[in-house]
């Protein structure tokens, strides 16, 4: 167990490295609930990565020009008072701050993190999520920082041949996952039984090789699909 109280505020280190050993990276962690800081902040320091918290959007950009966003990456919290997630993360984009983004979204607030991938971020993470979730957004954030244009073009191929392999049916499916709606809902829009959405989400998944709902959501916004419909 970590105390915030052995380091400056606002900073978590892991208190087991040595004086000349350097952090994985620093995370910017910006949430304005309390328990959420102190839960990932000791996470993440574990994970041998250094934490600054700040409570909200304006605390954070009231700092910026002090932080070092080279080696850095920022984990956002969508719904805050004052400046949200996703207003902080577009601002930092119009002032062409390079700093890779990873926003957290309530469970099933899919539209809202579609819309923050498309806006730049690299990840989204639905809560409540696991620390192997969080410590791999934060590794796919930090390669990503890093030019890897020939990588993602050949990724992004890739996913539209997985893509294109979708039945028509299943096209039509996955626009109204990305949309946000339930089993139930998208059961009722295109007049079919909730079971066979079980069963054309299954296929889905199968075909994009997606290990789980955020790779798959990553992979459409990659694509520029969501708004397709077939």
């Amino acid at each position: 167990m970590f105390s915030a109280s052995k380091y400056p505020r606002g900073v978590m280190k892991n208190p087991k490295k040595g004086a000349g050993e350097a952090a994985k990276g620093s995370v910017f962690l910006v949430d304005d609930d309390l328990a959420v800081q102190r839960g990932i902040a000791a996470l993440l320091a574990a994970a041998d990565y250094q934490v600054v918290v700040f409570s909200s959007g304006e605390d954070f950009l009231s700092k910026l020009e002090m932080l070092d966003v080279d080696s850095a990456a920022m984990i956002v919290d969508v719904c805050m008072p004052g400046i949200q997630g996703l207003e902080l993360q577009e601002q930092l984009s119009n002032d062409g701050v390079q700093l890779p983004v990873i926003v957290m979204t309530a469970h099933g607030d899919i539209p809202m993190a579609v819309k923050a991938m498309r806006n730049g971020a690299v990840d989204f993470l639905e809560k409540p999520f696991t620390a192997a979730e969080i410590t791999s957004a934060l590794e796919r954030a930090f390669s990503l920082a890093r030019p890897l244009v020939s990588r993602l073009q050949a990724s992004s191929r890739e996913h539209n041949k997985r893509y294109k392999s979708l039945t028509p049916r299943e096209h039509q499916v996955l626009n109204e996952i990305i949309a946000g709606n339930t089993n139930k809902e998208i059961a009722r829009n295109l007049d079919i039984s909730p079971r066979t959405i079980e069963v054309h989400r299954h296929k889905i998944m199968q075909k994009m090789n997606a290990g789980s709902f955020a790779e798959l959501i990553r992979m459409v916004v990659t694509l520029n699909i969501s708004d397709q419909s077939n």
